[in-house]
């Protein structure tokens, strides 16, 4: 998305609206431009991406707080390359400290390594990305900023971005994906292979009975940090034929009337 885009305005909301407003304006919008029900749509496909860009920040109430703080102050979003570095100085006002944004694939994020930051008139500083990051996790660096006048160096401040899934929306260690089953599976059950965020093909039972946007939890699924593993839910959406022949519709009317359903 543009670096100009207004995520309030994205997802329909005032800029005070509430972190419950946020979820359901997502959520009703996302479903609204989600992939599987806009095949071969490219505007809706990059709606939705940006959709989850805007939850990804709104959400998170460190992230909307910079958001906030950028949209009055445009200039603070100065960028020398990638990652943006804002200068600030210590409490003490002897180092300069500097503030630097690393963005991170989604898969980044969730496998954590290594990444380089660029520091002004400095060398480059290695930094570890910790497994399973979250979006706006600071971290600080000792001595890695600017030079001061007293001869030593300020600290490096390092806020990780992470851009959105395409199939998968993270709350916390959670992950949210959604599932589109005919209304014929919903009513008789299936099950379904589907790939988890790491690679791993697991299985999803859809038991008989399933209705529109119940959730199913996969525990153990979700994101996978040092401390904990979260889980994965996943929505069930239900497709209904548009278009059937006369004989199709004549056989399941009767089917229906004969197991009770009309």
């Amino acid at each position: 998305m543009p670096q100009d885009t207004d995520y309030y305005l994205l997802l329909g909301l005032a800029e005070g609206a509430s972190a419950e407003a946020v979820k359901v304006a997502y959520r009703r919008l996302a479903r609204q431009y989600h992939p599987d029900q806009n095949r071969g749509d490219g505007t809706a496909e990059e709606r939705f991406k940006g959709l989850q860009e805007a939850y990804s920040v709104l959400s998170d109430p460190a992230q909307r707080q910079a958001y906030d703080r950028e949209r009055l102050d445009p200039f603070a979003r100065l960028a020398l390359g990638s990652p943006l570095f804002q200068p600030g100085a210590s409490p003490s006002g002897a180092r300069a400290d500097v503030e630097a944004q690393v963005r991170l694939t989604f898969d980044q994020a969730l496998r954590g390594g290594t990444t380089e930051v660029r520091v002004p008139g400095g060398e480059p500083v290695r930094l570890g990305i910790p497994v399973g990051v979250r979006p706006g996790l600071k971290v600080r660096v000792r001595g890695q900023g600017r030079p001061a006048s007293d001869g030593g160096r300020g600290d490096l401040y390092v806020t990780f971005r992470v851009d959105p899934s395409e199939r998968f929306r993270r709350e916390g260690e959670n992950l949210h994906r959604v599932e589109t089953v005919s209304a014929l599976e919903a009513i008789v059950g299936t099950t379904r292979s589907i790939t988890n965020a790491y690679g791993q093909t697991i299985k999803v039972h859809i038991p008989p009975g399933t209705q529109p946007g119940e959730r199913l939890r996969l525990r153990g699924q979700g994101v996978a940090t040092r401390r904990r593993t979260g889980d994965l839910f996943v929505e069930v959406q239900v497709t209904v034929p548009r278009s059937l022949t006369d004989a199709q519709r004549e056989a399941l009317e009767r089917t229906a009337r004969e197991i009770g359903l009309l």
